[in-house]
């Protein structure tokens, strides 16, 4: 048998597991609390052995921060629909709205495993961070001016977004998505000051 073929049959096998266990944890997160699951609650459910899920993880712990890394991963493979061309404040808020609508989606993951997470929260705001640095650079090689240099106008906006995005999901979203993005729309309104004639 061909190498490449066993190499993407122990893929395919390692990918399936990993659903499984994925889902696996995601259905329980609906019916309890993390702390209150086992190993063994995972592996039911999964129908997966104990001796397979430790050759993958070392305990619920890294499962969930796979977890939180891969669903990080599915927001930034999002967020790139969104070039730095696109109109500077429908750019901001088609971001803050992907943002909000990925936490809704992904909220039972998002509460308890990426609010809670320092590095994981870290890596969100670090590509919120890049998808502004990256626009507020094609804004000002396109003649907009800013009052306050890019590398600072990006540090300041990226954690407010992620911040403001987190502690709307936990406060229960008590107001709407749309709600929430018009209010980004109106504090992005005075980010830009004038264009070189």
């Amino acid at each position: 048998m061909n190498n490449n073929l066993i190499n993407e049959n122990l893929d395919l096998r390692i990918r399936r597991t990993h659903k499984l266990l994925f889902e696996s944890l995601i259905s329980l997160l609906t019916e309890k609390n993390f702390d209150d699951i086992r190993i063994s609650d995972i592996c039911d459910k999964a129908m997966v052995h104990r001796t397979t899920f430790y050759k993958h993880f070392e305990d619920k712990y890294q499962l969930l921060d796979f977890l939180l890394r891969q669903l990080i991963k599915d927001f930034e493979e999002k967020s790139l629909q969104y070039t730095p061309a696109d109109n500077a404040k429908q750019y901001y808020t088609n971001l803050f709205r992907l943002l909000l609508e990925h936490m809704c989606e992904n909220r039972k993951m998002y509460s308890v495993g990426l609010l809670n997470n320092g590095s994981a929260m870290k890596q969100l705001r670090k590509i919120v961070l890049e998808c502004i640095k990256a626009k507020l650079e094609h804004d000002e090689n396109n003649g907009i001016k800013f009052i306050v240099p890019i590398s600072i106008i990006a540090e300041f906006y990226s954690p407010a977004l992620v911040y403001s995005a987190g502690e709307w999901l936990e406060e229960g979203m008590p107001i709407s998505i749309d709600q929430m993005v018009e209010y980004c729309d109106t504090i992005v309104a005075g980010l830009h000051i004038t264009h070189d004639n």
